[in-house]
């Protein structure tokens, strides 16, 4: 069955790292850094320096992100004119309804689902949706306060790019390492797959940490409180403080999550079978097109929405809302395609 040979095991090496995280006290900072610098370059690498991932599919791979992307962007935007939104709450919808874990959740359970070529055509996938994340995802968080060209500039600060940039030039020019290197870098690729599961795990315990203080609202009790405050979580430092409107605000941002948790789900799964009509990728290949662009909000959208000030309460209530439904809607997905 899906559910016991797919979720589960994902879900709960997710759960090891909020129980982590939430007893052990572990520092989040010193995993994400370990993710970013050393182990997701390594998955990247050990994926790509392979000669049938080709450049060719990963700019085809892009460009259907982007299209993907395109139209969830209009659809949020449209939504939150439609509903009378300000800005920063239809930035932030945008935001919560197009960045997708593709990463530490997509690629495990296109591994689980589909095997080793699950595991290729998934990390393609990911390298693609970096791209994206890096740019767009920072152009809808800043809203005008970041020039597009910033936000390009940034792709070239990540680690995971210049893993790609290589694995494809060393297969270019028929230099890809001897197997005792390569044995080092499968070691650490495979090992990002676990560590971004518990680390998910971690990062969801504080943004749940959060819910307590949202819900001691609507009880009637304080309504203020701070993302991450007196501890380094995925949105350390970032204020969310309702305001003048109070209770209404928290209300607003409860429904805008929500609301934009069923656009990154069902909205990515519909535009995503649409687009894989026009596109004619592998058989194959569509089936991790359709699981990726149905997964889950990005924990970076927090990171985006705290740095700019972008509603980050109503960001972290559609990573919730949308973590907690794809037990759900990955299961159904994955039945349908019939795996």
């Amino acid at each position: 069955m899906v559910l016991t040979n797919v979720i589960l095991p994902v879900f709960f090496i997710i759960f090891l790292g909020f129980l982590l995280r939430k007893f052990g006290k572990v520092d989040l900072v010193a995993f994400s850094r370990a993710q970013l610098y050393v182990l997701s370059p390594a998955l990247a690498f050990m994926s790509l320096a392979k000669p049938e991932a080709d450049m060719g599919l990963i700019l085809r791979v892009l460009l259907f992100i982007v299209c993907l992307e395109a139209v969830l962007i209009a659809i949020s935007l449209g939504i939150g004119f439609a509903a009378k939104r300000d800005r920063a709450e239809r930035q932030a919808i945008a935001i919560t309804s197009v960045l997708m874990n593709t990463g530490f959740y997509g690629i495990p359970i296109c591994v689980l689902a589909f095997g080793d070529w699950g595991l290729v055509y998934a990390t393609i996938y990911m390298v693609a949706s970096s791209i994206t994340q890096s740019t767009i995802g920072i152009f809808l968080a800043s809203a005008g306060r970041r020039s597009v060209k910033d936000a390009i500039w940034s792709i070239f600060k990540v680690p995971l790019i210049w893993s790609i940039v290589a694995a494809r030039l060393l297969v270019h020019f028929d230099a890809v390492p001897p197997a005792p290197f390569m044995k080092m870098i499968d070691m650490l690729g495979a090992s990002a797959i676990p560590l971004g599961l518990i680390l998910l795990g971690m990062q969801l315990e504080s943004i749940w940490l959060e819910s307590a203080a949202w819900r001691a609202s609507l009880a009637g009790r304080t309504a203020g409180f701070s993302i991450g405050e007196g501890r380094e979580g995925a949105a350390a430092g970032g204020t969310c403080d309702p305001g003048p409107g109070g209770l209404d605000e928290l209300r607003r941002d409860i429904s805008g999550g929500i609301a934009s948790s069923a656009i990154r789900i069902v909205g990515g799964l519909v535009v995503s079978y649409g687009l894989i009509q026009l596109f004619h990728f592998s058989a194959n290949m569509n089936q991790v097109l359709v699981v990726e662009s149905s997964m889950p909000t990005a924990v970076n959208a927090i990171v985006f929405a705290t740095e700019y000030n972008c509603r980050p309460r109503l960001v972290a209530v559609g990573i919730l809302v949308s973590t907690l439904a794809s037990v759900a809607s990955v299961t159904l997905i994955l039945r349908y395609l019939g795996t």
